[in-house]
C-alpha cells in the first residue's frame, strides 16, 4: 500500500457521544470512523457526497458492511486521533481500515479498531465495477 493511502484527524469526544457514564457510546465510534472516511476521501480531492452519490456520473459508493472492535474506553472531552488507511481495493469494492487512539501520559492507547466496505453500485442498486477515476483518487494516483 502506498504511503499515500492513509489519513489521520483529530476528533474530540462530545458530551452527546457519552453514555451517562461519561464513555462515548458504542455507535459514536461507528460514527468517527465514517468522519474519518469522509476526510480520506477529502484528502483525495473528492467530494464524499459525490462518491456516495454521484448523479453527474449516475453511481454510488455506499457502505455494505461496518466491523469495530471496541479495545479500551474514550470519555467526554477525550482528544482523539483517528488514522485512516485502504486495506483492500477489488473491482466493484474497497475497504477502509480504522485505529483510533487516546493519548495516556504520552503514550497511544489503541481505543478501537475496524474496517468499513463499500460498494460501487448503479442507479438501480446492481454492483458494478468503481469507476476509474474513483479507484484512482482512491489508491492515490495521479
Amino acid at each position: 500500500m502506498p504511503p499515500s493511502a492513509s489519513h489521520s484527524v483529530e476528533i474530540r469526544v462530545r458530551f452527546g457521544e457519552t453514555d451517562p457514564y461519561g464513555v462515548a457510546y458504542f455507535a459514536a465510534i461507528l460514527d468517527y470512523f465514517k468522519r474519518g472516511l469522509d476526510e480520506f476521501l477529502r484528502g483525495r480531492g473528492l467530494s464524499p457526497d459525490a462518491v456516495y452519490r454521484n448523479r453527474q456520473k449516475n453511481y454510488g459508493f455506499p457502505i455494505v458492511a461496518t466491523q469495530c472492535r471496541y479495545r479500551a474506553p474514550v470519555r467526554f472531552d477525550d482528544l482523539l486521533t483517528l488514522r485512516t488507511r485502504l486495506v483492500r481495493v477489488e473491482e466493484k469494492g474497497a475497504t477502509f481500515g480504522f485505529s483510533l487512539f487516546r493519548t495516556v501520559d504520552g503514550k497511544d492507547v489503541l481505543a478501537a479498531d475496524g474496517k468499513i466496505s463499500c460498494r460501487a453500485i448503479d442507479a438501480s442498486w446492481k454492483s458494478i465495477p468503481i469507476p476509474k477515476e474513483l479507484r484512482k483518487a482512491i489508491i492515490g494516483q495521479p
